[in-house]
């Protein structure tokens, strides 16, 4: 041994590279991710309800409209227009039917009986002069009606005879 003490090596630093990464990366890098997921399903959600959201919102101007002047025709107007925009949002080709067409594509997307004996009163007083509607009940079945047209789309595939067609419109399917 000599007296100066052993031979020691100088200090041996680690490269600075950059992986693997710490642990500290891993959870940020996680969060970043997890982060990005959670803004893109809210985005998603919000665009997909915002429809619904608008509906319910003219729902509650008409009846605040009905609330003011008390006018079922105006009332009936309002509800029907409302219908039909609802129903090209759903289904564009609904827009250019009438009569018998309309009547099935809105009695497909009604989830219950008053709903549907409230929405045909509708369908039938909007050309009267002075029509008598329930206007709790219509705004009621407006409400119900947007809610499922919107949230489930079109209805199945199968007409309302159990037979594979376009049920919305009453028509056979073709092969």
């Amino acid at each position: 041994m000599s007296v100066d003490g052993p031979s020691l090596r100088d200090i041996h630093l680690p490269s600075a590279a950059w992986w693997p990464l710490a642990p500290g990366w891993w959870v940020v890098v996680a969060s970043i991710v997890l982060l990005v997921v959670v803004a893109a399903w809210s985005m998603r959600r919000r665009k997909r309800h915002r429809p619904l959201a608008m509906a319910l919102q003219e729902i509650d101007v008409l009846a605040a409209t009905f609330a003011r002047n008390g006018d079922t025709a105006e009332l009936a107007d309002g509800a029907s227009r409302l219908l039909r925009r609802v129903g090209r949002k759903v289904d564009p080709a609904i827009a250019s039917r009438s009569g018998e067409a309309w009547r099935t594509f809105v009695q497909a997307h009604a989830h219950d009986a008053d709903v549907r004996a409230t929405l045909d009163g509708l369908l039938d007083a909007r050309f009267r002069a002075r029509p008598v509607l329930d206007a709790p009940a219509l705004l009621a079945a407006l409400r119900a009606w947007c809610g499922n047209a919107l949230r489930h789309g079109k209805p199945s595939g199968k007409s309302r005879d159990g037979k594979p067609g376009n049920a919305a419109t009453g028509e056979a399917m073709s092969i």
